[in-house]
């Protein structure tokens, strides 16, 4: 499941690329406001890929380590 400060997060930081995407690139602003609805709609899915990997990462930390030499 996934996260709501996490999905308002990348939600924002979608938002923020796309304005300024639309205002950097004017020749572009059709293709952009085209596929911010989709944009949007993929914060939720990004943000549990996002937090997947951040969970990895956790757990590779708090494992303990074994050492291969011995049994």
């Amino acid at each position: 499941m996934c996260s709501l400060k996490t999905m308002v997060k990348i939600f924002l930081g979608i938002g923020a690329l796309l304005l300024g995407a639309y205002a950097v690139l004017p020749e572009s602003r059709p293709a952009i406001v085209a596929i911010a609805p989709v944009l949007l709609l993929l914060a939720c899915p990004l943000a549990m890929l996002m937090m997947g990997g951040m969970n990895d990462r956790e757990k590779e930390k708090n494992e303990p380590r074994t050492d291969p030499d011995q049994k």
